[in-house]
This record gives C-alpha cells, sequence and structure tokens, in this order.
C-alpha cells in the first residue's frame, strides 16, 4: 500500500501563522510527503475574509515563509481566478493527473458534504482531516455520514472502535476500495497533530491590539510575515506600532 505524497492545504491564510506550519511540519514527517501546495482562497463561497488585505498579499506571506521549505509551494491559482474559488476546480487545475491529499480542518469537514460538486470532488481527492479544538470528533462522524449518499462505505466497525478516537495515535488511516474496480483505492485520514492552538482570527486580533500600542504578537507569526505586515501596511500596522 503506497500512500499519497502530496497534499493540497488551502485556506484563507489570513495571515499564515505558526499553527499552519507546525500541521505542515508534522504532516510532512508522519505522511512522508515529497510536496504541500499552499493555496490562499480567493473569493470563497461560503463566507467573508474579516479584515482581508487582499489576495496577492495573503499570497506573498505564504511565499515569504515557505521559500526556502523542500517540497513545499505556494499557487496563485486562485488569486488569479476571476469569480468564486471552489476547491473542484483548483484540484482540476493543479493536479490534473494527480490524486491528491485534500488537508481539511475539522470544521472544515463538518461542512463539506455541501460544498460545490462534492462528488466529483471526492473521486479527485484523498480527505485528511484534522482535528481542531472545540470540534468534537462525533462531529467529523456525522459529517462522514452525511457523505454516504454520494457512495462511500458505512465503516460502522472504524467508527465503533477506539483508533479514531484515541488522540495519543496521531493518526487513523482508512482505506476504501471500490468494489466495482478493485484497482482504484481512497484514502481517508484522521489527524491529531497536537499542533499548537492557534487560530487566524487570534491572531488578527493580537494585531489589532498591537495597531492600537499594546504589545506586538508574540510567536504566533512568523518573523517574516511580521515584517511583511509592517512594511505593507497591513491589519492596520505600521512602522509607527513596531516595537
Amino acid at each position: 500500500m503506497r500512500l499519497p505524497r502530496t497534499a493540497l492545504f488551502g485556506g484563507a491564510f489570513n495571515p499564515i501563522h505558526e499553527g499552519h506550519l507546525a500541521l505542515a511540519r508534522f504532516l510532512t514527517r508522519r505522511l512522508s510527503l515529497d510536496r504541500i501546495v499552499f493555496v490562499p482562497t480567493g473569493r470563497p463561497p461560503h463566507r467573508l475574509l474579516p479584515g482581508d488585505p487582499g489576495c496577492a498579499h495573503r499570497r506573498e506571506m505564504v511565499e515569504r515563509v515557505i521559500r526556502n521549505q523542500a517540497g513545499w509551494e505556494v499557487s496563485d491559482f486562485e488569486c488569479r481566478s476571476e469569480g468564486v474559488s471552489y476547491t473542484l476546480n483548483t484540484v482540476e487545475a493543479l493536479f490534473p493527473d494527480l490524486k491528491p491529499w485534500l488537508i481539511l480542518g475539522a470544521d472544515a469537514f463538518e461542512g463539506f458534504s455541501g460544498w460545490f460538486e462534492v462528488g466529483r470532488l471526492l473521486d479527485r481527492v484523498h480527505l485528511l482531516v484534522v482535528a481542531r479544538p472545540g470540534r468534537t470528533i462525533g462531529g467529523v462522524r456525522e459529517a462522514y455520514r452525511k457523505l454516504l449518499p454520494l457512495g462511500l462505505p458505512e465503516l460502522q466497525a472504524f467508527w465503533e472502535g477506539p483508533d479514531w478516537r484515541d488522540e495519543r495515535l496521531a493518526l487513523s488511516l482508512v482505506r476504501i476500495l471500490d468494489p466495482g474496480d478493485p484497482g482504484k483505492e481512497r484514502f481517508l485520514a484522521f489527524v491529531h497533530a497536537g499542533t499548537p492552538d492557534i487560530s487566524s482570527t487570534s491572531v488578527r486580533d493580537s494585531l489589532s491590539a498591537w495597531s492600537r500600542g499594546i504589545n506586538p504578537p508574540g510567536n504566533i507569526l512568523p518573523a517574516m510575515v511580521k515584517s511583511y505586515i509592517v512594511e505593507k501596511g497591513l491589519y492596520g500596522i505600521s512602522f509607527r506600532n513596531q516595537s
């Protein structure tokens, strides 16, 4: 059994922070990934991006912080695309002949069944669901069950077993074979990465406080991202705020 070695890491990255990077490092190591493609969201279909400095700035921050990491790259596909950004379109454009892991936080996975052309998307990716603080594993199970009408198996024995619930195991992996095509397989992974509990919302709150003269963000932001924010005056920060 050979696991996929490429992953798509999409998200607002508003801004990219140490939690994102810690997760990417964990997945690179734990799944022996050769390649992670970071894709900053262009225009998401279901939400607005609070305080968005623009996709070009978010992409540049990702580029600066990952450029020296072997196997990591950033795509501006969604930044360049017109209209709403749909993950299916991104996957088909960036991986026409490849089926990558799709990295999803548990919060995103809970709404996954409502994504654009989700049935087609399931045929194009392997799902990698990452536990998030405040989200129950039970919510992940219920989100999976919403996908059963799209051809995924019940996996009752898996849900009743201890592995997927045990946070000490870090990674639970399911291999799903297509009974109609024995050569076709898909993987479903549930990950407890143990990475820092950082959200982009908390980072922006910290930046907002900094703009009012309160202490700058600590180790939640990479130094080069912080420097770029100051340089470009993003999130209300300028050189006069710098300390």
